[in-house]
């Protein structure tokens, strides 16, 4: 009886072993320094028209529901905004509510670069939070032309004599590298680069295989050195030779620069 229980447990722990040893081993992914831009640093090349930086900035809402009634008749409070924004039927953009006010600011909000175009939907929805089910205060459809967009805002007007107000800037700068990659045992590889960051103009494709850095072979470096050469890029470049996917080879040298993250891609940009 305890040669077949342990013959079983023997069975189960090379079934286990060969699992572990089936699956394909997990690479942490390092990414490069993506800091705030200083002031002095010229933003070359400049934002993208296409892209803009949005923010909700304040609203009015009516005094009166959209049924006529007074916000405390209808709900026994001032009511707890919050604001979505869409973009060509996608939400992209989604305040927190704020607790009974008719003039929220929503300090703190979500904001980025986001991509669009005078050719493209938008719509503004404005809403009361409510634990049971939120109801709309103010719905407005638009697109971001000239006679919408007054400098750097736009000011949207609700039925009921509601108002909303974004910031609509051209897109915010953050500085660095912009790229992604992983430390194998001998190697290294790119796996991502932001948008239209400083790595991608170079040529870097997701997938690169880092050979070279500043002429030393990654093979003859330890992780720690690899991490530590990519990790502080020298104001006149880091030399580096990458072989692409197809075999070819890439020598360029990688320098830091202004990136516009966009929001789905990086989050919020200040």
């Amino acid at each position: 009886m305890k040669t077949i229980r342990l013959a079983g447990a023997l069975s189960v722990a090379l079934l286990t072993l060969g699992s572990l040893a089936g699956c394909a081993a997990v690479y942490p992914e390092i990414g490069t320094k993506t800091r705030k831009l200083s002031s002095d640093v010229a933003l070359d090349p400049p934002p993208p028209d296409d892209l803009r930086w949005i923010k909700f900035l304040s609203a009015r809402v009516p005094a009166k529901t959209r049924d006529g009634r007074s916000w405390s008749q209808a709900v026994g409070k001032l009511p707890d905004p919050y604001a979505k924004l869409l973009i060509n039927d996608e939400e992209v953009l989604r305040t927190d509510p704020q607790s009974e006010t008719l003039e929220p600011t929503w300090p703190g909000g979500p904001r980025g670069n986001f991509r669009v175009t005078p050719a493209d939907k938008l719509r503004v929805e404005v809403w009361d939070s409510n634990a049971i089910s939120d109801a709309p205060i103010g719905v407005r459809d638009f697109r971001a032309t000239e006679d919408v967009v007054l400098g750097d805002r736009i000011r949207l007007d609700l039925p009921g004599g509601g108002e909303v107000v974004l910031a609509f800037e051209r897109a915010h700068a953050m500085f660095g590298l912009g790229m992604w990659f992983e430390l194998r045992t001998d190697q290294a590889f790119v796996t991502r680069m932001l948008e239209g960051s400083p790595a991608e103009r170079s040529g870097v494709l997701p997938g690169d295989e880092i050979v070279e850095i500043r002429g030393k072979k990654v093979k003859a470096m330890s992780g720690d050195e690899v991490r530590s050469q990519l990790g502080a890029i020298p104001m006149e470049g880091l030399p580096v030779t990458l072989r692409h996917e197809d075999g070819s080879l890439l020598q360029v040298t990688l320098k830091e620069g202004p990136i516009y993250p966009p929001f789905s891609q990086f989050g919020v940009v200040d």
